[in-house]
């Protein structure tokens, strides 16, 4: 069976430790490989020119041209390259600012390895990434208004059974496991493969994706009105 090919990742980011940091992080991660790495975002058009690219990884703040900039200019010239903005900021209104101008999502600088690799591969395979602990509120206005238009699976119209559905509203509710597990009188771990079930059916890759497809294809109001 022939293998896939790896993920090629662009980097975008002025400080020269963290930016050979990042680069270190993924070229040792099984399926992606660095092949831009550069200072600014003027830099980093020049090289998505000549070089072919699945995915930039491109600070907010950078000098010459920013990371908001740069995203604008990929939107433009370089439709098919999937955009993560960097920054240390971690609110809405950061979130809908990147988004607002074609990033597929954002990444913490305080994030973990484990993270950032969840969300590169999301990026290139859904089209979207956004952590679970952005609000739920947040999402529907995003996916409502067109600023993220994700992708599932091709037979992603599925009916989940009573259970999920129920987790499911409670997961659009901001409810956490703990507290879904309490109210329905069932054990943490039974919840978490519940949930698990449902990414998996749909094609997400965490809870931001459930919660996704179940505005965009109004799942929950279809259960409801039955």
């Amino acid at each position: 069976m022939e293998s896939k090919r790896n993920i090629r990742i662009a980097i975008a980011e002025d400080q020269s430790i963290f930016r050979n940091g990042l680069v270190k992080l993924l070229n040792d991660i099984n399926g992606f490989e660095v092949v831009v790495a550069v200072e600014n975002g003027l830099l980093l058009i020049e090289s998505l020119r000549t070089t072919q690219v699945d995915l930039a990884l491109i600070d907010f703040r950078m000098p010459v041209m920013n990371g908001i900039e740069a995203t604008k200019e990929i939107r433009e010239f370089f439709p098919d390259v999937k955009v993560l903005l960097l920054s240390m900021y971690d609110d809405a209104e950061f979130v809908e600012l990147a988004i607002e101008n074609g990033a597929n999502g954002y990444l913490s600088k305080d994030d973990e390895a484990e993270e950032i690799q969840m969300a590169i591969r999301s990026a290139v395979e859904t089209g979207y990434y956004l952590s679970d602990r952005t609000s739920k509120m947040f999402i529907a206005k995003m996916v409502h208004t067109g600023k993220i238009q994700p992708s599932f699976n091709e037979n992603s119209m599925v009916l989940f059974n009573s259970n999920e559905l129920t987790i499911l509203e409670m997961i659009c509710d901001e409810m956490t496991t703990q507290e879904i597990s309490d109210k329905l009188f069932k054990s943490k771990r039974t919840i978490e493969s519940a949930r698990t079930s449902m990414m998996n059916k749909v094609g997400a890759r965490n809870v931001v994706g459930l919660v996704m497809f179940a505005i965009q294809n109004g799942v929950l109001q279809k259960n409801k009105g039955e």
